[in-house]
């Protein structure tokens, strides 16, 4: 090696390859490793870091430019992400990057003369809960004005916040403790012996908390359980300190004294949709596995669909409750390594899900014999890149073995049956798994007495846009509205201004729009999908009468034309020609035609242009991309008319 990587980040880097079954899946730590050197990829780092994972520089630079997040190009010491997705804009995100353009004398894609400052105009960062944001290397700042902004700059040129925002956008700081790994043969022995135990319980048994109400207050007459958001009222919410005084880790005792298959029955039974956006049922996923002697549990944290910041939140605020539900799944399915799949950007989730496993094996809920039950397990925390077609569960797997984010066929790629290695794999995301703990506790009946039909118990839903109090909520399915959502006092407490309603987002962005006649719609996935549209990621943006239609829908399709793939040509070209289209109508250079000409490229991304989609792509991102659009256009052609008509925007 020519050795320009320091011997400590050599060290840490053959211990996160030692942490996989193949030497390439820790390709992207160690690049961010790396990069955290260097503030981006020197060529001399490519070269070591191909030795380390068994490649080629060209195939550690082609899989690292796929990445947003790995740079090949340098950077300033402090890079400044201003979010300007539809959550901020809608909160005036384009002019908080006007006014950072001003104050810091360079464009977005540059850096200042002096080295200090990169400038971005970045997607979705998942802190809409406080729009207008941005994030200094991967940590986070909400409610930004140009006052504090100017106040931000100020302190990082002086110093003040060296402790809070380390230079290079730093992830690893929390390092893997303990053991690296379980051994193969002792993961083989915990698989056989998942079986129940009578052996002592370690620790002491600690009674369930008691209920409250979910999101805060009962709604619409309802007194929903606080099932996920329980302990988010501490700031220690994160510890395990915390965690074992509410109750943590009981529903893993429960379930390791209960027979894998019992575990997993208790879950089909109780009809728990997952939280990530398909709402496929946990419990049939899980059913679906191919039987193999190798099966892994993959926790997909890599949130990213616009709007959607629950699981930012869970990851960052109840880190160890994840832990729990992702061991629960892993013995009821028989696996004996678990993979969370983290966002990149979330550096703080990432430091505290790695310090919430590193706890977890010293207590141990994790590792050799946990609480003497025989069963053992291994987890990972593996940190993303920076690519929003990651979230699609095959192109996360693609993504962990170290390789570009590119979805797989299906078939024959279904993950449980070929998934990670080859091997069967369930992929759950954060919410749906962190609801195992409680279900193990209370019981299946208790889980299934909230909400109605299919949609069971609590789901956490992302408020953002145009309301008073944008945040997450927990509220029981079906029996809350999106009129309570939106305008319940404890709740999104109505529109600021008292603006009227002019259309909201009910699943992030991929759903087709609804507009005030859906308002006391049920917030329960048939109800929805009954109605055109669907839950999805648990993202309801909110869009007043100030808003523009056609900008909200030209910056979404942004949004899909930079987060292609590009894997299959009508997304990669059709999401380009869209977005152009789009941009031109609300530039005001918008020409007769345009609408049945934008009509026509939804049509071959989506033939129908109707809901659900039907797919001209290996994945749902091409068909989900018309979602805005035929939205915009059905509901407010007036307004795109009016845009082409007069040669503006009629908003300003």
């Amino acid at each position: 090696m020519s050795g320009h990587l320091s011997p400590e980040v050599v060290e840490r880097a053959h211990e996160l390859v030692a942490l996989y079954p193949h030497p390439r899946s820790a390709l992207i730590p160690v690049c961010h490793l790396a990069q955290e050197q260097d503030g981006w990829l020197r060529p001399e780092a490519i070269a070591e870091i191909a030795q380390i994972v068994g490649l080629q520089p060209a195939e550690v630079i082609g899989t690292a430019s796929f990445y947003e997040m790995l740079r090949t190009e340098p950077v300033g010491t402090y890079v400044i992400s201003v979010c300007t997705n539809i959550a901020c804009m809608l909160r005036g995100a384009y002019e908080l990057l006007d006014h950072a353009q001003e104050a810091l004398g360079t464009r977005p894609g540059s850096t200042t003369t002096d080295g200090m400052f990169s400038l971005e105009d970045v997607e979705c960062i998942a802190d809409c809960g406080r729009a207008p944001c941005l994030a200094v290397n991967h940590r986070f700042f909400g409610n930004v004005t140009d006052e504090t902004f100017d106040v931000l700059v100020d302190d990082l040129r002086a110093g003040r916040l060296s402790g809070d925002v380390p230079p290079h956008g730093t992830l690893l700081r929390v390092r893997r403790e303990g053991r690296l790994r379980v051994d193969e043969d002792v993961i083989s022995a915990g698989r056989r012996a998942a079986a129940p135990s009578t052996a002592p319980r370690a620790g002491a048994r600690r009674s369930a908390p008691e209920a409250v109400a979910g999101g805060g207050r009962p709604v619409a007459g309802t007194e929903a359980l606080r099932i996920l958001t329980s302990r988010l009222d501490y700031d220690d919410s994160h510890t395990l300190e915390r965690y074992l005084e509410s109750g943590g880790y009981e529903g893993l005792r429960k379930a390791l004294s209960m027979a894998p298959e019992e575990v997993a029955a208790a879950v089909e039974a109780i009809s728990l949709l997952g939280r990530g956006g398909a709402g496929f049922p946990a419990g049939r996923k899980w059913s679906m596995l191919r039987k193999a002697s190798t099966t892994y549990l993959v926790v997909n944290g890599d949130e990213s669909e616009p709007a959607t910041f629950k699981d930012h939140l869970l990851l960052e605020r109840d880190p160890h409750q994840l832990v729990e539900g992702a061991v629960i799944c892993a013995y009821a399915i028989g696996a004996a390594r678990v993979f969370v799949y983290v966002r990149g950007e979330f550096a703080l989730g990432l430091e505290r899900v790695q310090k919430a496993v590193n706890e977890a094996y010293a207590y141990g809920a994790l590792g050799r014999d946990i609480f003497g039950s025989g069963f053992s397990l291994d987890v990972v925390v593996h940190p993303g890149a920076g690519a929003y077609i990651c979230g699609e569960e095959t192109a996360l797997l693609e993504s962990l073995e170290g390789k570009r984010g590119f979805p797989r066929i299906k078939p024959p790629y279904f993950p449980a049956s070929i998934g990670v290695y080859g091997e069967p794999t369930v992929v759950n995301n954060v919410e749906t798994l962190s609801n195992l703990p409680w279900v193990l506790v209370h019981g299946s009946e208790a889980y299934t007495s909230l909400g109605e039909g299919r949609s069971t118990g609590t789901r956490l839903f992302a408020l953002s846009g145009h309301v008073r109090r944008p945040g997450v909520y927990e509220v029981e399915m079906v029996k809350t509205t999106f009129r309570d959502l939106i305008y319940a006092p404890a709740l999104g407490g109505g529109i600021p201004g008292d603006r009227e309603l002019k259309a909201f987002i009910p699943g992030g962005a991929s759903a087709p729009w609804f507009g005030p006649e859906q308002l006391d719609l049920p917030l329960g996935q048939d109800e929805v999908a009954a109605q055109g549209s669907m839950l999805g990621s648990g993202s309801v943006v909110v869009m007043d009468s100030s808003t523009c239609a056609v900008r909200a829908a030209w910056r979404i399709t942004r949004f899909f034309w930079r987060e292609s793939c590009g894997q299959c040509t009508p997304c990669r070209e059709g999401s380009g020609w869209l977005e152009k289209v789009l941009r031109r109508i609300e530039d005001g250079r918008g020409r007769e035609g345009d609408l049945d000409l934008l009509m026509d490229v939804c049509d071959n991304l989506a033939p129908g242009v109707s809901w659900p989609p039907q797919q001209t792509t290996i994945c749902v991102l091409g068909s989900s991309i018309p979602s805005s659009i035929a939205s915009g256009i059905r509901m407010f052609r007036d307004e795109f008319e009016v845009h082409i008509k007069d040669g503006r925007c009629p908003f300003g």
